[in-house]
């Protein structure tokens, strides 16, 4: 399990906000994660009103995937090598 988590807000049409853990995080830490950003993070990153109006704003969950491959968006090519390596 990770120590740590990722956090990203995307701009735009209402937002997204998308919680990035690693394998095997248990429920209880998501839960403390998604309270903490609630109260503390979404009213600065998003301030346009009341915790009801926030509400709307979508709140992904997922673990961290492993990169596999790396592609030159140009040409559409494989790279070769990941970050990984």
């Amino acid at each position: 399990m990770a120590e740590r988590a990722r956090v990203y807000y995307a701009k735009g049409k209402g937002g997204v906000l998308e919680l990035i853990v690693g394998p095997g995080t248990p429920l209880i830490d998501l839960l403390k994660v998604q309270e903490h950003l609630s109260r503390e993070v979404l009213p600065h990153i998003s301030p346009r009103g009341c915790g009801p109006c926030l509400s709307g704003i979508p709140f992904i969950i997922r673990e961290e995937l492993e990169e596999v491959a790396r592609v030159d968006l140009k040409s559409g090519e494989l790279v070769h090598g990941t970050a990984a390596e």
